[in-house]
């Protein structure tokens, strides 16, 4: 009697004990470790994008889908409340860690680690801190690291806190996009971010870039200055531009050079807030969320309107001066003065890629340093502007440029080419383009090209090719049956086999989004395609498209080729 009444005991003083924890709440909640999440408090919703952002719930399923230990492709935006903080924010890395759900609660929570502040700027003690039931846009890239659904360690950060929007690291989210890019017309701030949004980062080693185009702003702060100020040796100053020269709408200058793209000087050369300057150089984005310019790849054009040469006026002069080798030889040293020339090729070296030779004509002779396909183009392509206009020595060219001087040995410097003799400079079916994404061929240039891979054409769409044999089955309209290919050309009304291009549609995004049988509004459309040049249909076509861009929308990823560049002082 006595044994069954201890073990009555014990079994009563057990299940006391279990249902007094019940109320013990655990250090931390991990809602998604080993992949077990709560239920839900609100349905999935939204596209990921800014315009529509994914709730916690929509963000907790896409993450989910992701590979174990593998990151999205790219940015994702997410809406939450804040529902609890582990580390408001690390004085060391600027950054911080807390908890979002759909209603503020502990229910089916996404983890926030390490992101970074308004603007992708570092946390600070100066900053507004986060608390428990903020209302958040979260921008980042995301992953599922070991069942545990999370942002990337500082590659993301808060694009809104209650409303109050900073955008992506000043890139110029806010007012209208403004410029071409070139010295007469270039870029406002959030220009330059638009210029680059479809730049491809993959890591600080593999990432595309635009080619050398004008910003123009006023400085709205300064992020560095200890380079150039307290006998750094790097000589480059980071600071952030703007339209009025407030924080709203900013782009950041990284790593940049002085005047004349040369080196910041300790007391002799300085900048300051509301400075109006024109920064030339590469642009890019940085981890596919901070458009900025590409460390050491950009200089101040001008500062406050003067120039290396002293010159005003915001930037130099538009004029263009024609004149003979000797005129030229015989003029002053000037960053500001153009001069056109025409001469023969001389001293060009097979396969140079930066374009340097001789330039003859019956007054003289003048050595052209490194000529660009245009003004302010992309550096080191000189065999793209080969293949596309012919260049070769004995070709009678027409170029535009700056006199130069350098070691006492007179140079044509800034140099673009403008024409050649039998060519002229663009339109109709002259080639042009350097296969760029801010300079594309056009579909001559990519004919004459004949090959190429990971380049950029730029055409109308003007039929598809039916059967097998080109010349018969090129049809300059919709085939009810033809969702494979596409025709493509200069003119919207081209109906020459001879001066159009084949092009493969591959499966998924690029074919739904661009065949004609399911668009068949595209016909005489113009589009930008990424792709390499190839034989298709046995004649000059282009295969393995990746990306498009047709409407003022953008189709797939440019994954195939990418340039290289390192970024680092």
């Amino acid at each position: 009697m006595k044994k069954t009444f201890y073990s009555l005991l014990t079994m009563a003083l057990a299940v006391f004990a279990l249902t007094s924890c019940e109320d013990v709440p655990a250090p931390f909640d991990f809602p998604t470790k080993g992949g077990e999440v709560p239920e839900a408090t609100a349905e999935p919703a939204g596209s990921g994008t800014v315009a529509d952002p994914y709730n916690v719930a929509a963000a907790i399923e896409y993450t989910q889908s992701l590979e174990a230990g593998t990151e999205s492709p790219s940015n994702i935006y997410i809406k939450g409340i804040i529902s609890s903080i582990r580390e408001e924010y690390s004085t060391q890395y600027g950054n911080g860690t807390f908890y979002i759900s759909d209603d503020g609660s502990a229910k089916n929570q996404f983890l926030v680690y390490r992101a970074l502040y308004l603007k992708n700027k570092k946390f600070s003690a100066s900053d507004t801190q986060i608390q428990v039931g903020d209302s958040v846009i979260i921008c980042g890239i995301v992953t599922n690291y070991n069942g545990t659904l999370e942002t990337q360690q500082n590659k993301a950060y808060l694009y809104a806190l209650n409303g109050a929007g900073g955008g992506g690291g000043g890139g110029g989210t806010s007012g209208e996009a403004k410029g071409s890019g070139t010295l007469e017309d270039p870029y406002n701030p959030a220009g330059a971010a638009d210029a680059v949004k479809n730049l491809t980062w993959t890591s600080n080693d593999v990432y595309d870039t635009t080619g050398d185009v004008y910003v123009k702003g006023k400085i709205s702060r300064i992020a560095d200055k200890g380079t150039f100020t307290e006998g750094g040796n790097y000589g480059n100053a980071s600071f952030y531009i703007s339209e009025d020269g407030t924080e709203n709408g900013e782009f950041y200058c990284f790593r940049i050079l002085y005047l004349g793209n040369k080196k910041f000087e300790s007391g002799k050369t300085d900048i300051k807030v509301g400075d109006e300057v024109i920064i030339c150089g590469q642009l890019m984005n940085y981890r596919g969320n901070t458009p900025e310019t590409v460390a050491g790849k950009a200089y101040l054009y001008s500062l406050n309107g003067k120039t290396d040469s002293g010159g005003g006026g915001g930037g130099g002069s538009d004029e263009v001066k024609a004149v003979t080798i000797a005129e030229f030889n015989a003029a002053s040293v000037s960053n500001d003065v153009w001069y056109k020339l025409t001469g023969t090729v001389k001293n060009l070296k097979d396969g140079d890629k930066y374009g340097n030779f001789d330039l003859e004509d019956a007054t003289g002779s003048v050595y052209v340093y490194g000529l660009l396909a245009e003004k302010g183009g992309e550096k080191q392509k000189f065999q793209d502007l080969v293949a596309a206009k012919g260049i070769q020595n004995g070709s009678k060219i027409t170029i535009i440029g700056n006199r130069g001087d350098y070691q006492g040995k007179i140079e044509v410097l800034n140099a673009y080419f403008v024409s050649i003799e039998g060519g002229g400079g663009g339109g109709g079916d002259t080639p042009s383009g350097a296969g760029s994404y801010s300079n594309p061929y056009s579909v001559s240039a990519a004919i004459a090209a004949g090959s190429g891979t990971g380049v950029y054409v730029k055409a109308y769409i003007v039929g598809c090719v039916s059967g097998q044999v080109y010349d018969t089955g090129a049809t300059f309209d919709v085939l009810p049956d033809v969702k494979t290919n596409l025709l493509i050309a200069e003119s919207s009304t081209e109906s020459d086999p001879s001066k159009c291009m084949p092009v493969q549609l591959p499966s998924g995004d690029i074919r739904n989004g661009l065949n004609l049988v399911d668009n068949a509004s595209n016909l005489g459309k113009e589009v930008l395609l990424y792709g390499n040049i190839e034989a298709y249909f046995k004649v000059p076509g282009i295969k393995s498209v990746t990306y498009a861009e047709i409407g003022g929308k953008s189709i797939g990823t440019k994954s195939n080729v990418r340039r290289k560049a390192i970024r680092k002082k």
